[in-house]
C-alpha cells in the first residue's frame, strides 16, 4: 500500500504537468508561432511593398527626366518635312556670308541603333567657294541650325591663282523626326 502512495504522489505532479502542457503551454504556444508567422509575413510584404512604392517613385522621377529630355529635344529636331526649309535657310546664310554653291547634295545615312527609331540622319554634301573667314561665319551659321548634329567631313583647298578664294566640300549630318 505505501508503495502505492509513493506512485501517487510522484504520478501526480506528472500528471498535472502533463495536463498544463496540453491544456494550457501547447496551445498557447502554438497560437504565439503563428502570431509571429503572421507578423514576419506582413513585414515582409511591407518591406516588399515599400521597395515597390521606392521603385514606383525612382521610375516616376526617370519618366520625368526623360519627358523634359525629350521635350528640349524635340525642340531643337525639326520634322523631316522641315528639311526643304532647313536646307533653304542654309543656303540662304551662305549666300548672306559671300558663299557660292557649287553643289548641294541631300542623302540620308543609315542609324547606327539596333531597333527601330523615330529619328532620322540626312546628310547634306555641300560643295562652294569662298573667303576663309566667311565660310568660317557661314559654318557657324550652320551649327547654330535647328536638328544640326556634326560636320561628318569636310576638306578645304585653294589654287594660286585664286589664293583668297577657297574651295570647299563638306559633308553636314543632321537629326530630324521621321514623317508620318
Amino acid at each position: 500500500m505505501r508503495f502505492k502512495i509513493i506512485y501517487l504522489w510522484f504520478s501526480l505532479p506528472v500528471l498535472l504537468a502533463a495536463t498544463w502542457f496540453f491544456a494550457f503551454y501547447s496551445p498557447v504556444s502554438s497560437f504565439i508561432e503563428k502570431q509571429r508567422a503572421e507578423l514576419s509575413a506582413a513585414k515582409r510584404t511591407g518591406e516588399m511593398m515599400g521597395k515597390a512604392l521606392r521603385d514606383v517613385l525612382e521610375t516616376r522621377k526617370k519618366d520625368a527626366t526623360a519627358r523634359l529630355s525629350l521635350d528640349g529635344i524635340s525642340k531643337n529636331v525639326p520634322a523631316y518635312q522641315q528639311f526643304p526649309t532647313l536646307i533653304r535657310a542654309i543656303t540662304e546664310s551662305g549666300k548672306k556670308e559671300g558663299i557660292v554653291f557649287d553643289l548641294l547634295n541631300s542623302n540620308a545615312l543609315p542609324y547606327d541603333s539596333g531597333q527601330a527609331s523615330p529619328l532620322m540622319k540626312p546628310a547634306l554634301g555641300v560643295g562652294f567657294k569662298g573667303k576663309f573667314l566667311d565660310i568660317g561665319k557661314f559654318l557657324e551659321a550652320v551649327e547654330k541650325q535647328k536638328g544640326f548634329k556634326r560636320i561628318v567631313e569636310g576638306r578645304l583647298s585653294y589654287a594660286d591663282k585664286d589664293y583668297p578664294i577657297l574651295t570647299g566640300n563638306f559633308l553636314i549630318e543632321f537629326v530630324v523626326w521621321k514623317g508620318d
